[in-house]
């Protein structure tokens, strides 16, 4: 191994040991290896298999649930927890797993990636296995339309032909990756009481076939355009899954795959489809049984940073991480409303803290309207309270419905001005909804 490469890599060490310390992120470390040697990761030898997670919703979720399962069955696991999935964090990972000889000593190596970065990390990172959830609009400004990340993904497959793609049968977008050639394998969802018979949510991304560009026909929703597809003109439809979720209980936190009992510790929709994926790619890359892989799901937990409980002022008070698109959001208002009492939603909204992009105009594609009589106050905080105040308003909520605040240190007022049950929806990025946490916890004095 040459010199530049242990020079780049003991940087990268160093510099994420003192960032854990500090409490920093995973991206620094990595792209200063890169500034030093922009061909590190070209020097990597891997002992074990390689599987790399992406879409637009689930894939932090997804990916940490492969490595749990992995883990309990014995087997080593070098993976980006905290869920960096750009090139410098995806170097940061593996150069920090790996020795100054460039080996990297696992089982399994397994990478939240970006969709639209996959391109440039399969062109140094052999994966054997890529995960694709979904393709929905996400991040519009950054991303375009979902066709366009489509095109994207595709490219960084292009670049492994010997990958095994795990794909969706349920998305319509997603599943035009088989046209790539490599060896498929798809999972789905069965028909839940959750399913609706028209498109409930904000966005409807595949209201036509992206192959002949007629109508296309859905027996069943799951969520915006996933569920059972099929064209009637070209015969483009849902492929015949090789692992499907059925016979879901969503109180009982439990559903079949595959015929088997797997039991599961969130219970949205969102982490029903994550749970099937994940067994898919855990069956498929490890032999093991699906048996193996419920005894290993059954003791995941979403991480905090996601999914908090507490009581403020003695009432239920829910965090629920959502990403800064249309359909996370939209599938946290469905489980708000499943959930019994009275109940406020609240809103807690920040700019896209990376790149610069503050475009907000996402949140007009969330159906606010759904919470119209169900909600007993919808309370808008975080730096855009006011934007989110303004697409609550064009929903039909008006004061004193409607609570807005944009002063964090007057949170705790705001919230008093609320009843029932409290569900904090947060669309801001990299956990900054930390902050709220922090003064909602804190003692009055």
């Amino acid at each position: 191994m040459n010199l530049k490469f242990c020079i780049a890599a003991l940087v990268c060490k160093v510099l994420a040991f003192g960032a854990n310390l500090l409490g920093g992120g995973t991206d620094s470390p990595g792209r200063i290896a890169l500034k030093l040697y922009p061909a590190v990761l070209r020097q990597l030898r891997y002992d074990g298999k390689i599987i790399a997670v992406t879409g637009s919703n689930g894939k932090t979720t997804t990916s940490n649930l492969i490595a749990h399962v992995l883990r309990q069955q014995g087997y080593s696991v070098i993976n980006n927890e905290k869920g960096s999935n750009l090139t410098s964090g995806i170097a940061t990972t593996l150069l920090c797993g790996a020795t100054l000889g460039g080996r990297l000593r696992a089982d399994y190596i397994v990478l939240e990636v970006d969709e639209c970065y996959s391109r440039f990390i399969f062109a140094d990172v052999p994966a054997d296995y890529y995960l694709v959830l979904n393709l929905l609009r996400d991040q519009v400004v950054r991303n375009g339309n979902p066709d366009l990340v489509l095109e994207k993904v595709a490219a960084a497959i292009a670049q492994r032909p010997d990958c095994t793609l795990i794909l969706n049968a349920n998305e319509p977008i997603s599943q035009q990756l088989a046209d790539c050639g490599n060896q498929c394998i798809y999972f789905a969802m069965d028909k839940t009481v959750r399913s609706t018979d028209t498109c409930v949510s904000g966005t409807h991304d595949c209201r036509i076939c992206p192959r002949c560009f007629h109508r296309m026909s859905y027996s069943f929703y799951h969520y915006n355009h996933l569920g059972l597809f099929r064209c009637e003109h070209c015969g483009y439809r849902s492929h015949e899954p090789d692992f499907l979720g059925s016979g879901v209980d969503f109180a009982a936190r439990r559903l079949l795959i595959n015929g088997v009992p797997v039991e599961v510790t969130y219970n949205t929709t969102f982490n029903m489809f994550n749970t099937v994926a994940a067994a898919a790619v855990c069956c498929s890359a490890s032999g093991m049984s699906l048996e193996q892989f419920a005894r290993g799901a059954k003791s995941f937990h979403v991480a905090k940073e996601r999914l908090d409980s507490f009581a403020f002022d003695g009432r239920k008070t829910v965090l629920m991480m959502t990403k800064q698109n249309a359909a996370s959001l939209d599938q946290s208002i469905s489980y708000v409303l499943e959930q019994e009492g009275e109940k406020t939603v609240v809103l807690y909204i920040n700019n896209v803290l990376y790149l610069e992009y503050k475009d907000i105009s996402w949140l007009y594609d969330v159906a606010f309207e759904r919470l119209r009589g169900k909600v007993a106050n919808i309370l808008c905080t975080g730096n855009r309270a006011l934007d989110a105040a303004v697409c609550v308003k064009a929903a039909g909520f008006t004061e004193p419905t409607l609570v807005y605040e944009t002063d964090l240190d007057k949170t705790k007022e705001a919230f008093r001005k609320t009843k029932g049950d409290i569900y904090i929806l947060a669309a801001s990025a990299f956990g900054n909804e930390g902050k709220i946490l922090e003064v909602l916890k804190r003692e009055d004095r």
